[in-house]
């Protein structure tokens, strides 16, 4: 069994302005199956298009709202939705609004996680 205290834990900046704050809270080589990270958009930012590796990832707004660029067409996420991206989806996320969205990661398997890893710490 894994406890983290998100508190304890290195956040991590995306290494692009605007790029969001990633904290891991089941790290890449914790579990073979999933890890999860908190992610932090601040107003203005985002993440420039980019796919998971060989991870699905679940999408869990848990403040604020962000955009999400998927095939020439974008949506809007918030608090109450749930996005699932497949294993080679390409998106981008941009936070258009003045507040910071905060949202939870789901990474199956979790080489994404090893992605996020390598960012400079915040």
């Amino acid at each position: 069994m894994l406890v983290t205290d998100i508190q304890q834990v290195t956040r991590q900046r995306a290494p692009m302005p605007g790029g969001p704050i990633a904290t891991p809270l089941i790290p890449a080589g914790t579990s073979s199956q999933v890890a999860v990270i908190h992610i932090e958009i601040p107003a203005g930012g985002g993440m420039p298009e980019h796919d998971h590796g060989d991870s699905e990832i679940v999408l869990i707004p848990l403040s604020g709202s962000f955009d999400i660029h998927h095939d020439g067409k974008i949506q809007s996420v918030s608090v109450g939705n749930t996005v699932h991206i497949g294993t080679g989806e390409r998106v981008r996320l941009a936070n258009p609004g003045t507040e910071s969205a905060t949202v939870m990661v789901l990474a199956s398997p979790p080489q994404f996680a090893e992605r996020v890893a390598s960012w400079p710490a915040a």
